[in-house]
């Protein structure tokens, strides 16, 4: 239960069925509470989830930009599970660097608290949010933490647990299985539906293969796929999921039942499978025949482009002051500049001893995300 009741309304409405904000606004009315203290009782477990325009893979600084996609989860109410969504953006409108980036305050509601968290956990993988850096990742890994899922946490758990910043999520083996065994179905599907359009008149689903090799997180899954109108049977060499949907080629949210229990995957179309979000991680899932898997394991991984000598605007934001220029000797944790955004001032300050050779901005500069602010020698 929330600890701090008097900020968290929504929270404090979930466990205890009192609208606080309609109470408020007749107080303010001069009227008289409808209730007593001895009348408000305690129901069940609630989470919330604070919504950001934060990448959680920049440190949470914040990102700008326009909602592409806003589809939160569809809100819910019943004996066993509630799902609240508190918002004001929509579909289509612009997170700028003029406001707090508060998106939305995502709320759940079981009888216990491992219900609360599971329906978290389900209605965080079912918020499509594009466009912008959000924090959806880092929330969806914080519910599946084992301190957290059992309550030993303080307000030191980021520092504590992610010493060296959010990264992403590497998960269990068990659920990759879950995931290639649905990355393999929604492929097939997707070949099915090539051969329908190649103007051949032969029985399309004769001639898509059932043997695939499933990539992801650095582990290669051979399968084998058995179709029938109710779904695919997918085998794995120590066993097999039966998966079923009514997920299209081209659909950015597939729900997926797996041997009975329904998951919700982000999907997104690239080339030999898909990008597929799920649990706090973001998977490059390739699906390839056999031989084209043997063949990749050749390819030359491409080496990122060397930035050690820039300074990188790490956000979308204004810059407000440039403290060094060309020429200058810079010691590390010196202070360089001051970019604002999102009502706070960022200072970005040097990593180590170098001479400044180039200054690309100046105070007053908007700059996007990566931006060249500096090139040090």
């Amino acid at each position: 239960m929330n600890t701090r009741l008097q900020v968290e309304h929504p929270v404090t409405e979930l466990i205890t069925g009192v609208d606080l904000v309609e109470q408020m606004i007749r107080v303010a009315n001069g009227e008289i509470l409808s209730l007593k203290q001895n009348e408000v009782k305690i129901n069940g477990w609630a989470m919330e989830s604070r919504l950001y325009a934060e990448d959680p893979y920049r440190g949470f600084l914040p990102s700008i930009g326009r909602l592409t996609r806003y589809r939160p989860p569809a809100e819910s109410r019943s004996e066993t599970a509630v799902v609240r969504n508190d918002t004001g953006v929509f579909e289509g409108g612009e997170i700028s660097i003029f406001y707090d980036p508060m998106i939305a305050k995502l709320c759940t509601w079981a009888p216990n608290r491992a219900g609360a968290i599971a329906e978290m956990r389900n209605a965080l993988d079912a918020f499509e949010v594009e466009g912008i850096g959000h924090n959806i990742p880092f929330l969806s890994a914080v519910m599946d933490h084992p301190k957290f899922c059992v309550g030993n946490i303080t307000t030191a758990f980021i520092e504590e647990e992610y010493p060296d910043g959010f990264v992403g999520v590497e998960l269990p083996i068990e659920i990759l299985k879950t995931v290639a065994a649905c990355a393999a179905a929604m492929y097939r599907l997707g070949e099915i539906r090539r051969t329908r359009v190649s103007g051949r008149m032969d029985n399309h689903e004769r001639r898509v293969r059932d043997d695939w090799v499933v990539s992801l997180q650095g582990h290669d899954f051979p399968v084998d796929i058995t179709a029938d109108p109710n779904g695919s049977t997918v085998r794995f060499e120590t066993g097999g999921h039966r998966v079923a949907s009514d997920w299209t080629p081209g659909n950015s949210m597939a729900v997926m039942n797996v041997d009975g229990i329904d998951i919700a995957l982000k999907v997104e179309k690239c080339t030999s499978g898909f990008r597929i979000r799920f649990r706090g991680a973001d998977m490059r899932v390739t699906v390839r025949s056999p031989r084209q898997a043997e063949l990749a394991k050749l390819m030359i991984e491409k080496t990122p482009p060397d930035t050690s000598k820039l300074l990188l605007c790490p956000m979308p934001g204004l810059i407000v002051q440039v403290e060094v220029a060309v020429g200058d000797e810079v010691q590390e944790g010196q202070s360089l500049c001051t970019v604002e955004a999102m009502k706070m001032e960022n200072i970005l300050r040097a990593e180590r001893k170098s001479i400044v050779s180039r200054v690309y901005a100046a105070a007053g500069d908007s700059l996007a995300v990566d931006a060249i602010i500096m090139e040090f020698e």
